[in-house]
């Protein structure tokens, strides 16, 4: 029951509701160690969470990890109290991990992202092409990709109605040379492995082979479009590549291009301008480029200069 609510009426995708109960599956263990038995929900305390935050700390876990556990067990406690069977949110009593939000640690540029569409193109592998043009160029989520179907395209406009991170729905420009090419993915790739094109049809697909049954063909999901950043990482040289490293290239190239926050903000589609403004950070590479017009100074300042030669012009 609770499953159907986190994904009907919280609007979680199932990647996030299998997040969600891995996450309590987490506390249940937890409880479990310390107790010798399975967990109740009179174990649902702020004395055992926050024994739990503790055990976790000492773990040296991320405060990143410990905020999203501790947020799925209080997301747990309000729907019991809801329906009655608790008295209160626990959660409600203890402090919250701090929030630091780090600077990715790598950012692709625009060769890098480039050569992902350039290495689909030479293996001839049109669903590879057309993931990594939209990812290359909106910076989507892995999980909003995978999960796009025939009636997201809107012919030059882009996607519509793109379902993303919290069940919500945004609308995505792409380049209309992309959408061209989105348009002859559907009538000469696609059709030839789905029996009906409808609107709800998606639009990529993975096929593999299984022993005693044979080939077995599905829509793409979120884990599947991992696995093709890691496979064409390896052949461009990037073998540590991640979907969300390409969110990272496109709103650095946005940053770089506009200087605008903002447009960064409502291309990632992030609810708030200060999630966006990791990407303000200077990186090394750029801030020795923005230093760059020293060079000429300091040579010609230091080319008449004789401390160099040990003699004192300071007498």
């Amino acid at each position: 029951m609770h499953r159907n609510f986190q994904r009907k009426q919280r609007g979680k995708t199932e990647g996030g509701v299998r997040a969600y109960r891995w996450n309590l599956e987490q506390f249940l263990v937890f409880v479990r160690n310390c107790n010798g038995r399975l967990a109740r929900v009179t174990d649902l305390t702020a004395a055992t969470i926050q024994a739990w935050m503790d055990d976790m700390a000492a773990e040296d876990l991320a405060l990143s990890t410990m905020r999203v556990r501790q947020s799925t067990v209080s997301s747990f406690c309000a729907w019991l109290v809801k329906r009655e069977i608790l008295a209160a949110n626990p959660v409600a009593k203890l402090e919250r991990p701090p929030h630091h939000r780090e600077p990715p640690r790598q950012v692709p540029g625009s060769s890098m992202m480039d050569a992902l569409v350039e290495a689909a193109k030479q293996r001839r592998r049109p669903r590879d092409v057309a993931i990594f043009l939209i990812l290359r160029y909106t910076g989507m989520r892995r999980e909003s990709v995978a999960t796009l179907q025939i009636r997201h395209l809107d012919g030059a406009w882009g996607l519509r109605g793109v379902r993303v991170k919290g069940g919500k729905t945004r609308d995505v420009p792409l380049p209309a040379a992309v959408m061209q090419f989105m348009s002859v993915y559907v009538e000469h790739f696609l059709v030839r492995h789905v029996t009906t094109i409808e609107p709800d049809t998606p639009l990529f697909w993975s096929s593999w082979g299984r022993r005693g049954v044979g080939k077995i063909k599905a829509p793409m999901t979120g884990k599947n479009v991992w696995r093709l950043c890691k496979v064409y990482g390896r052949m461009i040289g990037y073998p540590e590549l991640k979907p969300h490293d390409l969110r990272h290239g496109v709103a650095m190239e946005v940053l770089e291009q506009h200087h605008d926050l903002e447009q960064v903000r409502a291309l990632l589609g992030h609810a708030r301008i200060d999630t966006t403004q990791i990407y303000a950070s200077i990186r090394p590479p750029q801030l020795k480029r923005a230093v760059s017009f020293y060079e000429e100074q300091a040579t010609r300042m230091l080319s008449t200069t004789s401390i160099a030669n040990g003699r004192r012009e300071d007498r």
